[in-house]
């Protein structure tokens, strides 16, 4: 397949299971390596179409509000109305910050193991995964998977909050696990133990990475992250 017919193909359909788009992947890395770039794009719109309005959207709309409004009448008033207005408007932005969180990043979790998206990657992968494979991914990150986890069904680039990373699907006795390697560089504020009404994720450091284990099941979240301790190197 040329390399015009090849990127058509992709564009208009990022998720495709055509075998001749396929076998031109397989046959050449520069292929691959734009395929996983826009179906890693792609996962990032749907993630980010999928995120809830945060409950205190109306909140931050009327502070940006007030912030527009004490911009453009700042310089009418006494400079120590001014001053106080300043003072109050910092306590406001911190106090907002404060109960925004890591929100932001634990969404973005949620979002990429919904049904529809694990679905549309476990499409996008032929049976199990080799830790072959896995491995050229993981060279990203400076990181090696030396043991078994499972039976790993689906290994991609995604975006989580614009944070490249590698999403891991895993078939467990229950149910499906998603594990993701992030750069711990850039997920600091998400919290060990995070969850929904739904899924339950912990995440944790090994060395220069983060890893996040989130699924529907507690338990096997739990042997899980025992397991992937050991069987990751940074």
């Amino acid at each position: 397949m040329d390399e015009l017919t090849f990127r058509r193909t992709i564009y208009a359909d990022p998720n495709t299971t055509d075998p001749d788009v396929v076998k031109a992947a397989k046959d050449d890395p520069s292929k691959q390596a734009f395929w996983d770039d826009i179906k890693a794009l792609d996962a990032q719109m749907i993630a980010a179409a999928s995120i809830p309005v945060p409950d205190n959207f109306a909140e931050k709309l009327i502070l940006r509000q007030g912030m527009d409004e004490f911009s453009q009448h700042r310089k009418k008033r006494p400079w120590y109305v001014a001053m106080a207005a300043s003072v109050a408007m910092v306590v406001s932005i911190g106090y907002m910050t404060l109960l925004a969180g890591d929100n932001g990043l634990a969404n973005d979790v949620f979002a990429h193991v919904s049904h529809e998206y694990v679905n549309k990657e476990i499409m996008m992968s032929s049976g199990n995964v080799s830790t072959e494979s896995i491995n050229k991914k993981m060279a990203t990150f400076n990181g090696q998977l030396s043991d078994e986890i499972g039976n790993i069904v689906s290994a991609n680039y995604c975006y989580l909050d614009k944070i490249k990373s590698l999403h891991m699907i895993i078939k467990g006795e229950k149910g499906l696990i998603s594990l993701f390697v992030v750069p711990d560089s850039e997920s600091k504020d998400l919290k060990e133990d995070f969850s929904n009404d739904e899924l339950t994720g912990n995440s944790f450091l090994l060395e220069s990475a983060k890893i996040i284990v989130v699924g529907e099941n507690a338990a096997e979240v739990s042997q899980l992250s025992k397991t992937a301790k050991v069987a990751f190197t940074f």
